[in-house]
């Protein structure tokens, strides 16, 4: 059995006996902040794709500042925090005010955001985990997709769930050769763009996640430079309108389904771009992975990659990612 599938199936059994005796299971909602909340999107993604559960999410912060109404026992609440993010354990207490069953994925046992909640799962956390890719599906987002297949199988008879475990298994293996097949490539990036400060990134399908990750997380938390998140579908709805050939556009291309609407963004950037990069899953090996699953892990590959990049390129600038210029170091 793939690494932490265990820890899933047993919380996600004693959850499903809570529901059942609630009356079942009507809604999953995900609560949590910043690269926290988005990297659930890939479960989220594959939960609207394939089955039939009502799925939700919010910030921390608006779920209990606006509680939605229909938060109630048929709701599973799975909040995500690697430590102790306030909002997201006042959100889970609010969750369990109105009733529902509440999961926390934590990267302590010990957190207030495991504690909080009926039950936890824990996740590999570490800063540099993207240097191991035996864990590359051991984080937050493994973890949250993991729990997205089991809820299919359990409540929608989903019929590759045997396929998604087997792209499980495959990925620590396919992650590692593009973990050193790019790392040349990661250097060259980092002196082509070491200078640049205002960025566009652009994905489509689950890898969505990459783009708002790599936008609030690595490029304007950790490298202190402006960056916007495109939906690779919605460029050519006004954001295309800012390309010339030297801005700084970082797009990748899924598996799947929606790789024609990356390809679209590509044709546009090699026609009126001239400073961009594209990371392509395909050329990565994303290709092994079963077509009916493998879309589903566009994120799982690309998200660790882009951070390859992105600290090759705070490295040349010298400018950690670990570097903070408010948080953790002032009340806000």
């Amino acid at each position: 059995m793939i690494t932490g599938m265990q820890e899933v199936i047993d919380v996600m059994t004693k959850a499903k006996a809570d529901l059942d005796k609630n009356g079942g299971l009507k809604q999953v909602v995900f609560v949590a902040c910043g690269g926290s909340l988005i990297s659930s999107y890939p479960a989220r993604y594959l939960l609207d794709q394939e089955g039939s559960i009502r799925v939700q999410a919010y910030n921390s912060s608006e779920f209990v500042n606006a509680t939605p109404k229909n938060i109630d026992k048929n709701t599973l609440v799975i909040g995500t925090s690697t430590k102790a993010t306030p909002e997201t354990v006042e959100a889970l207490q609010r969750a369990k005010e109105r009733g529902a069953v509440t999961i926390g994925l934590s990267g302590f046992a010990d957190s207030l955001t495991a504690q909080t909640a009926h039950y936890y799962i824990t996740y590999y956390h570490a800063d540099e985990w993207y240097q191991e890719p035996g864990l590359v599906h051991c984080n937050s987002q493994g973890t949250a997709l993991k729990l997205a297949f089991w809820l299919l199988k359990e409540y929608d008879h989903y019929a590759d769930y045997d396929k998604a475990m087997e792209a499980f298994e495959q990925m620590p293996e396919i992650y590692g050769r593009a973990y050193q097949k790019v790392k040349a490539d990661a250097a060259k990036f980092a002196m082509t763009y070491k200078d640049d400060v205002i960025w566009n990134v652009m994905s489509s399908g689950a890898a969505w996640e990459v783009s708002y990750a790599d936008a609030f997380c690595f490029f304007q938390e950790m490298q202190t430079v402006h960056c916007v998140p495109i939906h690779a579908g919605e460029y050519f709805h006004g954001a295309f309108e800012t390309c010339d050939k030297d801005l700084a556009i970082l797009l990748f291309k899924s598996v799947g389904r929606t790789r024609p609407l990356d390809e679209r963004a590509e044709r546009f950037l090699e026609k009126f771009g001239g400073h961009h990069w594209i990371i392509d899953a395909e050329e990565l090996g994303m290709g092994q992975l079963d077509p009916s699953v493998g879309e589903y892990f566009n994120a799982m590959m690309m998200h660790p990659i882009s951070k390859q990049f992105i600290s090759a390129m705070a490295d040349i600038r010298m400018h950690p990612m670990s570097y903070r210029r408010y948080m953790w170091k002032f009340e806000y």
